[in-house]
């Protein structure tokens, strides 16, 4: 299996999650921040299996993914894909899914939610000022898991 995992990560914790799927796969795997990947969709045709994750903000994930996904939702939609986010409201997931991502994409993707860690002394200000406005409703903290990675790892492999 020869794969490629992009990733748009604001903090860090889904460029975490992307280097832990990529050690729990098998074969051939690329690991590539999405502001470091080529607009050109020849890049992607090497590849049998391409993953795309994100944290969200406010609801959507970068914009940069979304673009990404758009241009090349037609090659994308020929490929294996997998799709996992990382946030801190798991019972929003499926609406972060289908306002971010097109219908072709999650068609036949795997999907999972990694959960989503505040790494508050990385953020901004007013960031920091959201975060803690919404962990203040949500009374429990964040934290990725680990089995929802490796749960993603096995069903990705058997696509």
């Amino acid at each position: 299996m020869n794969t490629m995992i992009i990733y748009a990560s604001r903090y860090g914790c889904t460029a975490d999650c992307a280097q832990q799927l990529k050690s729990r796969l098998s074969g051939s795997v690329s690991l590539t921040d999405i502001d470091r990947v080529s607009k050109s969709p020849a890049d992607l045709k090497d590849f049998d299996t391409i993953i795309l994750g994100s944290s969200i903000y406010i609801g959507a994930v970068s914009k940069k993914m979304k673009a990404f996904c758009k241009a090349n939702e037609s090659l994308l939609s020929s490929k294996k894909i997998g799709i996992f986010l990382c946030c801190g409201f798991q019972e929003q997931f499926e609406e972060y899914l289908s306002s971010n991502f097109p219908p072709s994409l999650r068609k036949n993707a795997v999907i999972k939610c990694f959960g989503g860690e505040a790494r508050t002394e990385k953020m901004k200000a007013f960031d920091k000022l959201i975060m803690k406005a919404a962990m203040k409703r949500r009374g429990e903290t964040l934290k990725i898991s680990s089995e929802n990675i490796e749960c993603f790892s096995k069903a990705i492999q058997v696509l």
